[in-house]
């Protein structure tokens, strides 16, 4: 995922505002205890001479002195006691972080943070013009009366509108437990019965709850990662960094699975792609025409095995939506 710079710079900026507010958010806590527990205030200045005196001990002698240490506990254990007293919570003196993980600022070690690569996902969001698609396609525009009562699937022996319903329920419990529940969604059928659609719908749940989602057709996912493979740098930086967005996004989705010009090169990067996420737990959704015979034939036995075996198969059937005068 690459960002302008003065994209990345404006994301650093926004890190640095979020640590000078809650910088300031511990000033006014630290004021308000002083005033109200003002042996507080007597703790913290003690704390810090003896903070002193042990630096300069450890200097002095090459070892520390126990006695400061045991004082240094001694203040802190009555801190806490008196803030527990006067009903402050026990962190109410601690820095609060909008981010645990990176402390605000956006990188977790030299990786960057997941509320980071949120920012940078939304962006693109932002740029790609998705988001506007999403305020049409969402659960709040899906019409499961679209699907008929008279059309019956004969192996699942149900009808359109009793399927949809159940996919439906199944797509919304996928949304609902996507923060515990690692989950794969493998969404099949005939073209025009409202795949896409429903994975818009899934898609702008996870983005309004600030999950990263990386979505893309299948012709675009695999053009990326032909030109990340076949015209990297000596480095190899940009295919790492590519791969890193693909394995690393918290749910990749490829829409239309089965529109690429298939060969050698999608089947083996198709396979490495789910294979990796899979290892580290990390959902996709996968949309397809293709028929599970036929993904078999195209993508070979074990792309088949590992959707068979990993991700909850939902078809979805129905008249072609595309050409219903309702639509139009």
């Amino acid at each position: 995922m690459n960002l302008t710079n003065t994209q990345y710079n404006d994301i650093i900026r926004g890190y640095e505002r979020i640590r000078l507010k809650n910088t300031h958010d511990l000033d006014s806590r630290i004021a308000e205890v002083y005033e109200k527990v003002p042996r507080i205030r007597e703790i913290h200045d003690e704390i810090s001479s003896l903070s002193v005196q042990e630096v300069k001990a450890r200097l002095l002698s090459a070892t520390s002195d126990n006695t400061v240490k045991e004082k240094i506990t001694d203040l802190s254990h009555e801190k806490q006691e008196l803030l527990q007293k006067n009903g402050f919570p026990e962190d109410y003196l601690s820095m609060h972080y909008d981010c645990n993980i990176c402390k605000d600022t956006g990188y977790d070690g030299n990786r960057m943070c997941s509320c980071m690569r949120a920012k940078v996902i939304n962006i693109l969001y932002e740029q790609s013009n998705i988001r506007e698609l999403l305020n049409q396609e969402n659960f709040s525009f899906f019409r499961a009366d679209l699907y008929p009562d008279d059309m019956i699937d004969e192996n699942l022996g149900i009808s359109a509108h009793e399927n949809i319903l159940n996919v439906l329920n199944s797509s919304r419990e996928f949304v609902h437990n996507f923060k515990d529940d690692y989950q794969n969604l493998f969404i099949y059928g005939l073209a025009g019965v409202g795949k896409t659609f429903l994975i818009n719908c899934i898609a702008k749940e996870l983005i309004e709850q600030s999950y990263s989602v990386i979505y893309m057709s299948a012709v675009r996912f695999f053009d990326v990662l032909a030109d990340a493979s076949f015209h990297k740098g000596s480095s190899g930086t940009q295919e790492s960094s590519v791969y890193r967005d693909f394995y690393d996004c918290d749910l990749l989705i490829i829409d239309d699975l089965g529109t690429e010009l298939a060969n050698s090169f999608t089947s083996s990067a198709l396979f490495q792609c789910i294979n990796e996420r899979a290892i580290r737990r990390k959902p996709v959704i996968i949309s397809t025409n293709l028929s599970l015979g036929s993904l078999r034939d195209i993508y070979s036995e074990r792309v088949f095995s590992r959707i068979a075996s990993n991700y909850k198969l939902l078809k979805i059937f129905g008249r072609d939506l595309r050409i219903l005068p309702s639509l139009r």
